[in-house]
């Protein structure tokens, strides 16, 4: 397994240094109100995107995570709280 990772790994390393190669012309991105960017070559613009969504797609799924810790601690509290009153009513007699 460890080895099938390797592989993937230096593949897709060498598609994106391929990727590099073959699209090094400088780019500027134009955005509203007649901005723009500084020009960089096209390989770092498509890396940079990349990466942001990475971040991105990285804060969303460990805002997510806890998220869903917060209400595993609310279920386990409502689970201990039933606990507690049916073990209760067991040890009580009935009137």
């Amino acid at each position: 397994m460890r080895i099938f990772k390797w592989a993937i790994f230096l593949f897709i390393l060498a598609a994106a240094i391929g990727f590099a190669l073959q699209n090094d012309q400088s780019v500027s991105l134009r955005y509203y109100f007649g901005w723009e960017s500084v020009p960089l070559p096209l390989f770092l613009w498509a890396f940079f995107s990349f990466f942001i969504g990475l971040i991105i797609s990285g804060l969303m799924s460990a805002f997510s995570r806890i998220d869903l810790h917060s209400r595993i601690r609310l279920q386990k509290k409502g689970i201990a709280e039933l606990e507690r009153k049916r073990s209760s009513q067991r040890t009580d007699p009935p009137s």
